[in-house]
């Protein structure tokens, strides 16, 4: 089975009741349950360091912790650990985690799933986007009228691709990803914070403009470069797209063409290390971390991460050091 082939399953399993107070109001909908919901701004503080994110979970204790925000992010984050629970109680789904190349990442995937199909299920996403081909204005809508962030309307939105491609959003003013949400295989996999490249149509779009266009994504670290179809708009801040590897809007009978695209360079950044290093760096990142490695000591930050992490005896996760007691980690005491 797929990911989504196991999020799917999970969340219909759910019922009806209670999947529509999850969707409409997670904090509220969980407590009911029992779960003791607690905000935790400290939290933020290690975001990106020690690998922690927007929230914990200690599901044996029915506790989730998050980092409290003024949008709708933190729905998805509690949704997030609450799916946590769902996977755990699980043996299908954490059999097929423990059998993927990396079973950590594909747990946080097929935890994302499932908060996303708890936040915007089939019905909400139907009733903006209905039986047609998905557009980029369907992003904005499905945030506007949902409890959803921007991020999570995203990934939901990729779930109703009929080809492979992506849901890409970036910022209008620095031109960086903010979030791509991949379905099926590309060459090309953005991350957050990628440039936008150089000569891409998502550079000239201006706020409160649309386009469709024949266009290309590529890595800022390879010269590989893929071509794909475009459907855009543009809001104040931020540019929502949809970029598929099908012609879905029929541009090819335009006669539209892209334009011509320099290959790209080695990327150049200032980076400070901790081993006292702090000036330019010019080289490829690491696919890991998407730090450029430092010059003197040769290192990114995938070693300094990993040794704030400690391997539970029990169940095998890394997790934060501080969260492993006599050698398990709080979901497992």
């Amino acid at each position: 089975m797929t990911v989504t082939a196991h999020a799917k399953r999970i969340t219909a399993a759910i019922p009806h009741d209670a999947a529509a107070g999850l969707a409409a109001d997670p904090l509220r909908a969980l407590q009911r349950q029992g779960y003791h919901v607690t905000p935790v701004p400290e939290l933020q503080q290690e975001r990106g360091t020690g690998g922690w994110c927007d929230g914990m979970s200690f599901h044996r204790h029915g506790t989730i912790l998050y980092v409290p925000t003024d949008s709708n992010r933190q729905n998805f984050t509690i949704l997030h650990e609450f799916a946590h629970g769902l996977v755990d109680h699980d043996d299908a789904a954490l059999d097929w985690v423990h059998e993927q190349d990396k079973p950590a990442d594909a747990l946080e995937q097929l935890c994302n799933e499932i908060a996303s199909r708890l936040l915007l299920p089939d019905a909400l996403l139907d009733a903006v986007i209905g039986s047609g081909t998905p557009e980029a204005v369907h992003l904005r809508r499905l945030a506007d009228t949902t409890a959803a962030s921007q991020e999570v309307c995203a990934i939901a939105l990729a779930r109703r691709l009929p080809c492979s491609g992506m849901v890409l959003i970036t910022d209008l003013n620095r031109h960086e990803v903010v979030r791509a949400a991949v379905r099926g295989e590309l060459h090309v996999r953005p991350r957050p914070g990628d440039p936008v490249p150089a000569v891409h149509p998502l550079r000239r779009l201006q706020p409160g403009a649309s386009m469709r266009t024949r266009s290309f994504w590529s890595p800022p670290w390879a010269d590989d470069r893929q071509t794909l179809y475009l459907d855009a708009c543009a809001g104040t801040s931020r540019t929502y797209a949809l970029m598929v590897v099908s012609d879905l809007w029929q541009l090819d009978n335009l006669h539209l063409h892209p334009g011509e695209h320099t290959p790209a360079r080695r990327p150049e950044g200032h980076r400070r290390c901790p081993c006292g290093f702090l000036g330019t760096v010019n080289g490829y990142p690491c696919p890991d971390c998407n730090h450029q490695f430092c010059p003197r000591c040769h290192e990114c930050d995938c070693r300094r991460r990993d040794a704030t992490l400690l391997a539970c005896s029990e169940c095998f996760r890394s997790v934060a050091a501080r969260a492993v007691i006599d050698g398990r980690c709080s979901d497992c005491r």
